[in-house]
């Protein structure tokens, strides 16, 4: 993945069901009788020439990275939208926006002020994604607020009013975002498993700095800033240790903090650990708008803030604790959201570089990071030292992923120690702000303190694909010790949910921080399923934090289909310039691609993709605005057939994009297909034994292979019914190639052993 040297804030786009501070829902959803509104529509815009400079700005790092087009509206509760009285003389005012395409949309209120007892709630058209309630406490002496994300093309926004205070609130709409960016239909842009594969989920075991990992990354923050863009950034404690809501980010980061908002522990259930499998979402609901600007300056590049409003107890968050020595720490780690997916962690086991750069400029390098690594996104974000102590934010870098390695580059951070003091004033420095009554400390523990449970030890699942292209997966299971008594015993259960699961004791010897693998035996395949593992009772004894003793892996086995070639048929929409498609293979080599198709309004485009066996193979189409190709603006349409007509997908009706994975096996020749169909085996799956049924009349070779295809058995029989005995052979997937002796025929079936 490449990135940028400044990690200016990424952004992404996702569903976002969540409460600001409060519970509830909003007025009119209690309400039969009100009537409809008419929407607001956002004007129509040039989508392509945006497109055009976001692929110059993306690669100069001197500008956020945009994620939506921004319209200027002057909409209040006296000029706009619909107010409705209810029986007990409250009031409730509602304005709904329709921007078509859009993938999300967010407000920036220009001018705010909530009375108490007055709420807005922000939601989409179907109700499928509510946003509040933002009330008074999120009143700032700047009276402006920006929201978070919401689903949708077409959002409402209601102001509830009481009746003792009617008049009293005010609101003016001053800016709506079309969200036109996602990762569902660009590759650059960033979501929820939109960093790149070398990436270690925050729950992925680090080692030595595990226990310190489990506690500092409750205080790493989502920072959405300026309505448009995300970085990293952490709460930060203060020598009174009086849970202040400071926030440390980057200086590149900074726009307005009063229309910043914040989420908290956005965190996957299942790690995924530098591999190509996705991340799970993970919950979405802690998020906060609105903060004041402390203090911030260019050469060590830091921002502080302090969000307006105090942080739910129930959100169980950390202010993490600060090392100002500016001594060089043996080794770093960091935690911070990479191209505005799920948290992420990245060590480094040797010493980081003490520069200054440009002649003012004093930074942490990390020179290469030994797991993980940083992107676009994380900006903003905490550097640890080994006693999880912040040391820097992140600033800059050329550290990316190659695959599911890194690319050996370096990032650098600003240096904590620089920003204590350099600066002149308390608006350009940290110690007036960190250390309020002048105490004089070079260093604080995090608030709550880190604490090691004595019996503490988690699981995860690691090598199961999400999406399977054979019919076997190979689970390896990671036992992890994360408490201060040495692990050497755990009842552990595990197998295919839905199924009988397999119970075992295991025994070792983990010190604090130290994980083993357990490579379980393949498990057959043949239709849609999880994976699930479970850990209880670590030496005997009740886990002290059962957060971690439960993992889950979802995966998908795609339809199969007996093709040698398949058909597309596309009937363009009156927009044919905003509409391509693809068509990848397993490995995700683009096979074929078409479109756009300027001036091409209504026509007809017809392709015919040859297929080799034994493949899985992606087809997605795209809409550049987001609307799909029907009905809105002509009747687009589309399909994909095989051979002989069966479709494997066709419609018109989407947003942004449309896919499709299926898996393509045996393509056979008019005298393959004869045998086919003349030869047979069962029960398949089966246990080991296997009957041939042969209606050739003619004798039959027979070879079995693996999955990487190697020879099992072999030999040959001339009669119309014989078994093969393969029960001292793993579970998994084989293959059973049959050849006819007198025609040379072969056909090829698969073998599941169970």
């Amino acid at each position: 993945m490449k990135k940028t040297l400044l990690y200016f804030f990424l952004c992404c786009t996702f569903i976002v069901s969540a409460q600001v501070t409060n519970e509830g829902t909003p007025e009119s959803w209690k309400l039969s009788n009100l009537k409809n509104l008419e929407s607001i529509k956002m004007p129509k815009f040039d989508l392509q020439a945006m497109q055009a400079e976001d692929a110059i700005y993306d690669g100069q790092g001197d500008r956020p990275w945009r994620f939506g087009k921004e319209f200027i509206v002057n909409h209040t509760l006296e000029n706009s939208g619909e107010w409705t009285t209810l029986d007990n003389g409250a009031r409730i005012w509602r304005i709904r926006y329709q921007s078509e395409g859009a993938i999300t949309m967010n407000f920036l209120f220009e001018d705010f002020y909530m009375p108490r007892g007055g709420k807005i709630f922000l939601y989409n058209n179907d109700k499928s994604d509510l946003l509040g309630a933002y009330d008074h406490s999120q009143n700032n002496s700047e009276r402006t607020l920006g929201t978070w994300l919401v689903d949708g093309e077409d959002v409402w926004i209601e102001y509830y009013e009481p009746a003792k205070v009617q008049g009293q609130g005010i609101l003016q709409i001053g800016k709506v975002v079309h969200g036109y960016r996602s990762q569902s239909n660009f590759a650059v842009e960033k979501g929820l498993n939109d960093s790149g594969d070398c990436n270690h989920d925050v729950d992925c075991p680090i080692g030595e700095f595990e226990d310190l990992k489990n506690h500092n990354k409750k205080g790493v923050v989502m920072l959405l800033s300026g309505s448009s863009g995300f970085c990293s950034a952490s709460l930060i404690n203060n020598t009174s240790n009086d849970g202040t809501p400071y926030v440390l980010t980057a200086n590149h980061c900074y726009s307005n903090p009063a229309t910043w908002a914040f989420r908290f522990n956005w965190i996957s259930p299942d790690p995924v650990c530098a591999s190509t499998q996705n991340s799970t979402n993970g919950p979405t609901t802690q998020t906060m708008s609105g903060a004041t600007l402390r203090s911030r300056i260019g050469p060590s590049d830091f921002c502080l803030v302090e969000i307006n409003n105090p942080i739910p107890g129930a959100w169980d968050v950390v202010w993490n604790g600060w090392d100002r020595s500016d001594d060089i720490p043996d080794k770093t780690w960091g935690i911070h959201h990479p191209s505005g997916d799920i948290m992420k962690v990245c060590v480094d086991d040797n010493a980081p570089g003490q520069l200054t750069q440009n002649g003012n400029e004093p930074v942490w390098r990390v020179f290469d990071w030994d797991l993980g690594v940083t992107e676009g996104g994380s900006s903003g974000s905490p550097l640890f030292d080994p006693q999880g102590k912040i040391v820097g934010q992140l600033w800059r870098g050329a550290a990316a992923c190659a695959g599911t390695n890194d690319n050996n580059q370096w990032d650098e951070y600003g240096r904590f120690g620089r920003s204590w003091a350099d600066g002149a004033t308390p608006a350009t420095r940290l110690e007036d702000w960190l250390d309020p009554d002048a105490t004089g400390l070079v260093t604080i523990d995090a608030n709550p303190p880190f604490e090691v449970l004595a019996y503490n030890a988690g699981i995860s699942i690691n090598n199961v694909e999400t999406l399977l292209c054979d019919n076997v997966i190979e689970p390896v299971l990671v036992v992890r010790n994360l408490g201060s008594e040495t692990l050497v015993s755990a009842d552990i259960e595990y197998g295919l949910e839905g199924t009988s699961l397999t119970q075992i004791e295991w025994t070792g010897s983990l010190e604090n921080g130290e994980q083993e693998e357990i490579i379980l035996d393949a498990v057959a395949i043949n239709q849609n399923g999880t994976f699930t593992a479970t850990l209880e009772n670590p030496n005997g004894q009740p886990d002290e934090f059962p957060g971690n003793n439960e993992a889950n892996v979802s995966f998908e086995a795609p339809e199969e289909f007996i093709t040698p070639e398949v058909n597309l048929t596309i009937v363009l929409d009156d927009y044919p310039e905003e509409t391509t498609w693809e068509f990848l293979n397993s490995a995700g080599a683009t096979l074929y691609s078409g479109g756009p198709y300027p001036g091409q309004d209504g026509q007809t485009i017809e392709e015919t993709f040859t297929l080799s066996s034994d493949d899985c193979y992606t087809f997605t189409i795209i809409d550049d605005f987001g609307d799909g190709i029907c009905c809105g603006f002509g009747n687009g349409s589309y399909s994909l057939e095989t051979e002989d007509g069966t479709i494997i997908i066709e419609g018109g009706e989407f947003e942004s994009s449309e896919s499709v994975t299926f898996s393509n096996f045996n393509v056979l020749s008019t005298g393959e297909n004869q045998l086919s169909t003349q030869v047979s085996l069962y029960p398949n799956p089966s246990t080991g034994m296997v009957t041939i049924s042969n209606t050739t009349g003619n004798n039959l070779n027979y070879e079995v292979f693996n999955v990487v295809g190697q020879v099992i058995t072999k030999g040959d029989n001339e009669n119309n019914l014989f078994s093969l005995d393969l029960s001292n052979n793993a579970v998994g997937l084989y293959f059973v190639k049959l050849t006819d002796v007198e025609t040379n025929s072969t056909t090829t079936k698969k073998l599941i052993l169970k």
